[in-house]
C-alpha cells in the first residue's frame, strides 16, 4: 500500500523514490477535475503530466528540462507537460503536482498553472541562456550573407568563405576582399566593434564592413533565426558539417530554437564601408601612438555610427549584395 503526502492528493517522496528506483513505468491518476495523470518513466528519465487544457498552450520555451506538446484527441484539447528529471526526481514530481493542484484546486487554465508552478520551483529550471539579442541579430546577418553567396556562387565556395568564429580571419574571406558583417535592429547603422584586431586588414587584402539593418516582421514577410538556420543548412548540402560547426561556435543550439520567435527582415539594402586610413577603427597601432602604457589595456569594445558615412562598392560576387544609394 502506498503512502501519500499530508494533503492526501499525492504520493510521499519516499514512495516516489520506490517507484523511480524500481525502474518500471507507472501512471498515477490525480483525483479531481480536469483529468490529470502522472506518467513516471524511469527508463526515459521523465515524468509527464497528461491533462485536458484550454488554449493557449503554456510558454515553456525558455526553460530547461521542460516541454509541452498537444496530443491528438477527438473529444477535447489534451496536452503532455514533460519534465526531464536529470537527477532531481523530487523537484520534477513536485513541479507537476503543483501544476495539477493549480488546475484542479484553483481552476487555473493550464498556461497560468504552469507559470505559477514554475515560479514556485524556479531552481529546478534555470532559464535557457540562448543567444543575447545582439548575438541573435548578428548571426541572422551573417546567415543572410551566406544565403546570398550560396545562391550566387554555390554552397562549396560560399561555406568555405564563411570563417565566422572558427579562425582568426574575418567573417568572410575572399582573395580580393575580406568582410566583417555587422547587423543591427536599430534605425541607424550603429554597430558594436570588439577588440583591437577586428578592423585590421590581413595580408594586405582590402577589408570592408558590411552593415545590415533588420526590422521586426511577421511570418509572411520575414523569418525567425531558426528558419534561417534550417534554410541555410538545407542549401549547404554536403557542406553542412562546416556550417554546423560554425553555428555551434557562435552559440547556436538546436534545443534553444523556441527562444527565437522574432520574425526578421531587412530594413533596407545592406551597405559596405571600406576600412581605409580614414575609417575610425580603433586598432592597436593607432592607440599605441596616443595612449601611454597602451599594453595595459586588455580588452576593448566600442560602437560606431556609420549612418552618414559614404558607402563603397564590393567586387563580385558581392557587388549586388550592397547598394551605394541613400537609405529611404
Amino acid at each position: 500500500m502506498t503512502e501519500q503526502s499530508d494533503d492526501a492528493r499525492h504520493l510521499s517522496m519516499a514512495n516516489v523514490d520506490i517507484i523511480w528506483t524500481s525502474g518500471h513505468p507507472m501512471v498515477l491518476p490525480i483525483a479531481g477535475t480536469p483529468l490529470c495523470k502522472l506518467d513516471l518513466h524511469p527508463v526515459h528519465g521523465t515524468i509527464t503530466l497528461l491533462t485536458a487544457f484550454t488554449p493557449p498552450e503554456p510558454d515553456v520555451a525558455k526553460w530547461r528540462n521542460i516541454s509541452f506538446s498537444p496530443v491528438n484527441s477527438d473529444d477535447e484539447n489534451v496536452g503532455e507537460l514533460t519534465v526531464s528529471v536529470e537527477g532531481n526526481v523530487h523537484g520534477a514530481y513536485g513541479l507537476l503536482t503543483s501544476v495539477a493542484d493549480q488546475l484542479q484546486l484553483h481552476q487555473q487554465p493550464l498556461a497560468a498553472a504552469v507559470a505559477t508552478a514554475i515560479a514556485k520551483h524556479r531552481d529546478l529550471f534555470a532559464g535557457k541562456a540562448g543567444l543575447s539579442a545582439e548575438q541573435e541579430v548578428g548571426l541572422f546577418g551573417e546567415l543572410i550573407v551566406l544565403d546570398f553567396l550560396i545562391e550566387k556562387i554555390g554552397a562549396g565556395p560560399a561555406v568555405e568563405a564563411w570563417q565566422g568564429p572558427l579562425s582568426e580571419e574575418h567573417d568572410f574571406v575572399f582573395s580580393d576582399v575580406h568582410l566583417e558583417v555587422k547587423t543591427t535592429s536599430g534605425e541607424h547603422r550603429r554597430h558594436m566593434m570588439h577588440g583591437f584586431t577586428q578592423l585590421v586588414p590581413l595580408r594586405n587584402v582590402p577589408l570592408s564592413v558590411i552593415s545590415i539593418q533588420l526590422t521586426r516582421s511577421n511570418h509572411q514577410g520575414g523569418a525567425t533565426l531558426g528558419q534561417m538556420v534550417s534554410s541555410v543548412r538545407a542549401k549547404s548540402g554536403g557542406h553542412r558539417p562546416k556550417v554546423d560547426a560554425a553555428l555551434e561556435a557562435m552559440g547556436w543550439e538546436d534545443a534553444d530554437v523556441g527562444l527565437y520567435n522574432t520574425y526578421w527582415m531587412k530594413r533596407n539594402h545592406p551597405r559596405a564601408f571600406g576600412v581605409d586610413d580614414r575609417f575610425p577603427a580603433l586598432t592597436a597601432a593607432r592607440l599605441a601612438e596616443v595612449i601611454p602604457n597602451f599594453k595595459a589595456i586588455s580588452d576593448l569594445s566600442y560602437r560606431l555610427d556609420l549612418t552618414d558615412f559614404t558607402p563603397s562598392a564590393l567586387p563580385e560576387p558581392l557587388a549586388d549584395f550592397v547598394t551605394l544609394e541613400e537609405d529611404h
